[in-house]
């Protein structure tokens, strides 16, 4: 967290100038400028302000941003958003993911084949080439779902998965690819040891193993692999967000980047490895609470 903010902040206040040239006017004096840099703490050393902004984020007072709304209320309107949309991609990845798993875990068949040719042409795909490929398809060409914009659960349970469902869709079809190829080889080593053999040799079906004897080794992988899948959607949904123009924390970081807004971009980056790191720390819990081989036990 301590690297993200630092080198977030160093590349937004060393870039090519600063919030002073998207706040005041074109015709605005030295003088304005200058008043407005010594005001915004714009004037002072690099680690000055780093270390200020540092301990400011860890009391909780994020202070206010370059246009003078208060940082904390910016984020958390829109950290609903994301956590929307984050939740929504990956419950549609663990659909997506898990019957392909299962449907292609026999090496060496035409159906591995295409399970492995699907995840390394998703996962080879921009996310926003993939969103718009989605839209114009679902939205432009079929008229299913709406282009853009985000319609809150206040207004509609049905209207608002509308509007979140093609952005969690793509983000999904993005990152279910590794959850097919790592869970399916998971399903596959756990088909080959001598229990699952020994049961195959007294006559019980295929599918009944996988489901029985595979499924349940393979589950801390699996938790492993949605919780790098969860870090990755509350981390990498800014493009996402701005194809579809959903007002949630990834779009609010790329308007504060364009801004030059150091302070509020360094906040937000810093929330969301936060978050991320909590999602990695639970996932790894869980997989250790599921696996009795990571507890040590005698």
């Amino acid at each position: 967290m301590l690297i993200v903010s630092f080198l977030v902040f160093s590349c937004i206040s060393f870039s090519s100038g600063d919030s002073s040239s998207f706040i005041l006017s074109e015709d605005a004096s030295a003088e304005d400028i200058a008043e407005y840099r010594e005001l915004a703490g714009l004037d002072r050393p690099f680690l000055e302000r780093y270390f200020s902004f540092l301990i400011s984020f860890m009391k909780g007072e994020w202070g206010y941003s370059s246009g003078g709304a208060e940082i904390r209320e910016l984020i958390f309107s829109r950290l609903p958003v994301t956590l929307f949309l984050s939740s929504l991609s990956l419950l549609l990845s663990l659909i997506i993911a898990l019957p392909i798993s299962y449907l292609t875990m026999k090496r060496n068949t035409i159906r591995s084949a295409l399970g492995t040719g699907y995840a390394i042409l998703v996962s080879s795909s921009p996310a926003f080439l993939l969103s718009i490929f989605l839209i114009l398809i679902f939205s432009v060409s079929l008229g299913i779902f709406p282009v853009a914009g985000y319609v809150p659960l206040s207004r509609g349970v049905r209207q608002s998965l509308g509007s979140i469902f093609l952005p969690s869709l793509s983000l999904a079809l993005l990152h279910s690819s590794l959850l097919i190829l790592m869970f399916r080889n998971a399903l596959r080593e756990n088909m080959e040891k001598p229990f699952s053999i020994a049961s195959y040799s007294f006559g019980m079906k295929r599918w009944k193993i996988a489901l029985r004897n595979a499924t349940k080794p393979s589950l801390p992988i699996l938790v492993m692999l949605l919780g790098e899948s969860m870090a990755a959607f509350l981390g990498g949904s800014a493009a996402v967000e701005t194809v579809f123009a959903l007002p949630g924390i990834g779009s609010l970081l790329v308007s504060a980047a364009l801004s030059r807004d150091s302070i509020l971009a360094g906040t937000i980056m810093l929330l969301v490895a936060l978050l991320v790191s909590l999602s990695s720390l639970c996932a790894e819990i869980i997989s250790i609470l599921l696996d009795p081989r990571n507890r040590g036990t005698k």
